[in-house]
């Protein structure tokens, strides 16, 4: 079962990492549930659910960051963009300043 957990603890986070969002929603999921499989197995008091609660809880939080981080990535991409575009004319498009040239 530890492997299991493991492997989804992996695929979570390289999900988080190259921004798979709904791969990341699913794996969260699965990986609450295993987790909470194991505990069912452990005896009450058991200093080992505490520590899975402490793992899974550090993980979330870090899939969290990293959600929270790739969005204001975006946020500032998109920024840098519609600045851009303010300052840019499509190719043929006449400019709004023009030079005339008496000859």
């Amino acid at each position: 079962m530890a492997s299991h957990l493991e492997q989804l603890e992996k695929q979570l986070r390289q999900a988080a990492a190259s921004r798979r969002y709904k791969d990341v929603s699913r794996l969260s999921k699965e990986l609450g549930e295993a987790v909470q499989a194991v505990l069912r197995t452990l005896p009450k008091g058991d200093p080992r659910a505490r520590e899975a609660g402490r793992k899974l809880i550090d993980l979330l939080s870090w899939a969290l960051v990293m959600t929270q981080a790739a969005r204001v990535t975006c946020l500032a991409d998109l920024r840098r963009v519609a600045t851009a575009n303010r300052y840019s004319r499509r190719c043929g498009e006449p400019g709004r300043l023009s030079v005339q040239l008496d000859a």
